[in-house]
């Protein structure tokens, strides 16, 4: 494999990038589109708040879009650019780790978003148009600061990348449908944590596979390995339908943020796009002018401000705003 890059220049670059179709729009910047011929859209909406990041979901003809502020306790849901309601998450370290938020599709076709609007560690779901509340509120649940909030395409499970005192990465999974009738499932310890280690980064590949980065630091002592354990400085593809590990590879280097491309390579986005062969560990390809952040963790208060990037497996592209323009990068 190999990865192909498109640069697209513009005067007026992205504070925020999402995919659509052949273009890509920058929600926090009002609605402006970047075309992939390099033509731009600008917008006549301006929200005047210092939100910085964004997600979509495009729902019929409808897009549907929340921005809001990663170190902040802001956001704002949008339906085709117009305002339809602020949300909020708890101040409680809000300046140190991301925002949660996540877009889902109920099974009565309705949307929702998954947040924390009342405490850190209370997942809620939410539907969008009503703000009408689908989980109770008033439930005693464990400590846990919920972040990096990831669902896969077919809504059947949701991923919660956050961390706990003091502080350490960790990952959960939980079935949306259980979680639904039984709210309890949201705010229960996992019988099984899986890694030995702290979580840099957990995706979806698609709607069985995740791919998981331990960036724990191996101290080097040998220790025995159990199988369902994913080890330090490992790379992890995690099926949730057999719940076990399909492939587990050691790496030399942190991973930083990784993103999934198929069952054999995956992009670390680790100061600059790295194509990481999963099943050797070794990095194929490295594209060192394009700064990609230098995010290893929920927790970003100490970082350099993370680029607008927007990924889109299913096509095979991802794209990462730059301080001129847009890079787009793509795979076969």
């Amino acid at each position: 494999m190999k990865i192909k890059r498109q640069t697209l220049t513009f005067t007026s670059p992205p504070q925020s990038l999402c995919w659509d179709d052949t273009q890509l729009i920058d929600w926090v910047g009002g609605g402006c589109t970047y075309q992939l011929n390099g033509d731009f859209g600008r917008s006549g909406r301006i929200y005047s708040y210092r939100f910085d990041a964004a997600i979509q979901l495009v729902h019929g003809d409808d897009y549907y879009a929340v921005i809001y502020e990663k170190l902040g306790t802001k956001g704002l849901l949008l339906k085709n650019g117009e305002n339809i309601r602020e949300i909020n998450r708890s101040y409680y370290h809000a300046c140190t780790y991301e925002y949660p938020i996540a877009f889902l599709i109920l099974k009565n076709g309705k949307l929702a978003i998954a947040h924390c609007p009342n405490e850190y560690n209370l997942l809620e779901i939410e539907e969008v148009e009503s703000g009408k509340k689908i989980t109770n509120s008033e439930r005693e649940t464990k400590d846990c600061f919920i972040s990096r909030l990831r669902v896969n395409a077919s809504n059947t499970h949701m991923i919660n990348a956050g961390w706990v005192w003091h502080p350490v990465d960790i990952l959960e999974v939980f079935d949306i449908e259980k979680g639904l009738t039984d709210h309890s499932v949201f705010d229960e310890w996992p019988d099984d944590f899986m890694i030995d280690g702290e979580v840099a980064s957990a995706e979806f590949l698609d709607n069985d596979f995740v791919l998981v980065s331990n960036g724990d630091v191996d101290d080097g002592e040998e220790e025995e390995v159990k199988e369902n354990i994913l080890p330090p400085m490992h790379i992890g593809l995690l099926s949730l339908e057999k719940n076990k590990w399909i492939k587990k590879t050691k790496v030399n280097a942190q991973t930083g943020t990784l993103i999934p491309l198929n069952k054999d390579y995956a992009l670390s986005l680790l100061e600059y796009p790295k194509l990481i062969d999963l099943n050797s560990g070794k990095v194929v390809q490295k594209i060192e002018d394009i700064y990609s952040g230098e995010q290893q963790t929920s927790i970003i208060h100490h970082i350099e401000k993370i680029p607008p990037i927007a990924t889109d497996i299913p096509n095979n592209r991802i794209a990462i705003g730059t301080k001129t323009g847009i890079e787009v990068l793509t795979w076969n």
